[in-house]
């Protein structure tokens, strides 16, 4: 779900994370993130095919905020980060091809 007034995005599982529950509600280092996410996305994403579709389309949207339902906040060029990352990650199907 996309609020084009707040800028922000509620991507549901995408940009999901095994997190502790004491942390602060954004991503303060994306690197250190990803080995919060990799595993999670790897294991949950079912295709690459369906992971760059969701990409594309969210690339065209005006976002500040990337809120998945389960860890931190992606804030500002994170978000970018983020997709970016997200776009280079083999899921589903290509792992299980490589």
């Amino acid at each position: 779900m996309y609020d084009p007034v707040a800028r922000v995005l509620m991507s549901g599982d995408i940009g999901a994370a095994l997190e502790d529950h004491d942390v602060d509600i954004f991503v303060d280092d994306f690197d250190a993130h990803i080995k919060k996410m990799k595993f999670f996305h790897q294991r949950w994403m079912p295709s690459n095919s369906a992971k760059n579709d969701w990409i594309n389309r969210v690339r065209k949207l005006d976002i500040d905020f990337l809120c998945p339902q389960h860890g931190r906040i992606f804030k500002g060029e994170q978000v970018g980060q983020f997709l970016d990352w997200f776009e280079q990650l083999d899921v589903g199907q290509a792992i299980s091809n490589s």
